[in-house]
C-alpha cells in the first residue's frame, strides 16, 4: 500500500510530498490525490520511504508525471533507491531525478561477439502436427522441461483435443522466424512483444507474482570483489536480445563503465556458465530463476555480485490472430489449474504458482520499453555458431 503524505513548504508554488510503501496497482487511488496539483507550480517527490515499484506502479507514475506536464507543472524526484532508479532509467524517466541520480548517459547496445562454442539448445517435438493446435514454449530454465510435458498432457486432456508442443531452451537464433507460425506461444518479455507489436498476437496469461530478473556472478576464487574491478573484462551472458541481457547491462552501469566491457553471446545459459566456470569470461548474466535451480555443487562455485529486483517484465501466453476462441479456452484452463489436484502438480513441476492475466499498462510499459531498446538498436547480423 502507498501512502502519500504532504510535507509543509516556504512557497505557496512548491508542492512535496514524501511517498511511503510500494508503488503499484494498488497505489493508483493514492496517487489520483496528486491529480489536482496547481498549474505552473513546483511539484517534488520524496522516494526515500519507497521500498518497490513495479512495471504497473511505474506506468501509473508516467501517466501522473505527462498530466503535470500538461499543466507546466515541474517535477523533482528525490532519493530513490537503486533499483528505482535503474527502472527510472531504463524507461527514459531520468529527466524527472534530481541532478545527483540522473547522471548515467542513455544506454547503448554494444557490437557483440558470438562464442565460436555456442550451440542452440534443441527443439524438442511432442509429436507430428498434423491438423494440431500448435503450442510453443520457450522454457524459463532448463528444469522445467520435464514440466512443460506434463503441462501439454494435462492442456490436451482439459481441451479435448491434440496439441503439439514444440519446447526450446536457450538462444531463439534462427528458430525465431517458427515462433510465427505458432498457434499459441509462450516466451520471454520481448519475443512476446514482438509477436503482439508484428504478428498481432493477443496476450493472455503470465506466471503469477514471477518476473524476469537478473542474477550478476563471477567466480568464487576470483580475487576481485567490486564491478569496478572488472574494468576491460568479459562479459558471459545467452542472447543480447532479451531482458536478462538488458538489466544486466543496467545494473553493470551503475557500477562501471561498460563501454570497457567485452559483450560474448553463447547461444544457451548453461554454455555461459561453463564458459565462466572454465575461465573464459569475467561475469555471468543469468536469469535469477535459473541461477536459483542450480546443483549447490554447482553454486559453490560461483560469487553472486549483483542482482535485480525490478518486477517490471515477464514470460508471456499469446494467441495469434486466427486463435482468439482457443485462446479464451487455454486462458480459463489455466486460471483454474490450481483447483484440481492434478493441475497443482503441473503448477509445481514447473514451479509456478499459477497464471494472471496481464494489464494493458504491463503490456504498454513492455511495448516502451522494447522500443526504446530493441526495435531500434538491436545488434546486427548476430549468430550462434553450431
Amino acid at each position: 500500500m502507498l501512502q502519500i503524505q504532504p510535507q509543509p513548504s516556504t512557497h505557496a508554488l512548491a508542492q512535496q510530498f514524501t511517498l511511503i510503501g510500494t508503488v503499484d496497482i494498488e497505489a493508483i487511488a493514492s496517487l489520483e490525490t496528486l491529480y489536482i496539483l496547481p498549474a505552473n507550480c513546483a511539484a517534488e517527490l520524496d522516494f526515500a520511504l519507497v521500498q518497490r515499484v513495479n512495471s504497473m506502479g511505474l506506468a501509473q507514475l508516467l501517466k501522473l508525471f505527462e498530466h503535470w506536464q500538461k499543466q507546466d507543472i515541474s517535477i523533482n524526484v528525490t532519493n530513490v533507491n537503486r533499483m528505482i532508479g535503474v527502472l527510472f532509467k531504463m524507461t527514459g524517466l531520468t529527466r524527472f531525478l534530481n541532478d545527483e541520480q540522473k547522471s548515467a548517459p542513455a544506454l547503448i547496445i554494444p557490437n557483440a561477439q558470438t562464442s565460436n562454442a555456442a550451440s542452440i539448445a534443441p527443439i524438442h517435438s511432442a509429436a507430428s502436427n498434423d491438423g494440431k493446435l500448435k503450442l510453443w514454449v520457450e522454457a524459463q530454465n532448463s528444469y522445467q522441461m520435464n514440466g512443460w510435458y506434463f503441462f501439454n498432457t494435462y492442456l490436451q486432456r482439459q481441451l479435448g483435443r491434440e496439441v503439439h508442443l514444440e519446447l526450446v531452451h536457450g538462444a531463439m537464433g534462427e528458430q525465431r522466424s517458427k515462433i510465427e507460425q505458432m498457434d499459441i506461444v509462450f516466451t520471454n518479455p520481448f519475443d512476446a512483444t514482438r509477436l503482439l507489436m508484428e504478428n498481432q498476437f493477443s496476450p493472455l496469461l503470465h506466471p503469477l507474482n514471477q518476473t524476469d530478473e537478473v542474477t550478476l556472478l563471477v567466480r568464487a576464487d576470483d580475487p576481485r570483489q567490486k564491478i569496478s574491478d572488472f574494468h576491460g573484462g568479459k562479459v558471459i551472458t545467452a542472447t543480447p536480445d532479451n531482458f536478462v541481457y538488458l538489466l544486466g547491462r543496467f545494473l553493470l552501469e551503475e557500477e562501471a563503465n561498460t563501454t570497457q566491457l567485452d559483450y560474448t553471446f553463447s547461444g544457451h545459459d548453461i554454455k555461459a556458465l561453463q564458459m565462466l566456470i572454465k575461465g573464459q569470461a569475467d561475469i555471468l548474466f543469468m536469469a535469477s530463476e535459473t541461477y536459483q535451480g542450480l546443483s549447490s555443487l554447482t553454486r559453490n562455485m560461483l560469487r553472486k555480485i549483483d542482482h535485480s529486483e525490478t518486477g517490471f517484465a515477464f514470460h508471456l501466453f499469446c494467441a495469434a490472430p486466427h486463435c482468439a476462441e482457443v485462446g479464451k479456452a487455454i486462458t480459463e484452463v489455466l486460471l483454474n489449474m490450481g483447483q484440481d489436484s492434478q493441475g497443482r502438480q503441473v503448477l509445481a513441476d514447473l514451479g509456478l504458482e499459477g497464471w494472471s492475466r496481464p494489464k494493458q499498462d504491463e503490456i504498454n510499459m513492455l511495448v516502451m520499453l522494447f522500443n526504446r531498446y530493441m526495435a531500434v538498436n538491436e545488434p546486427k547480423n548476430l549468430s550462434v555458431a553450431s
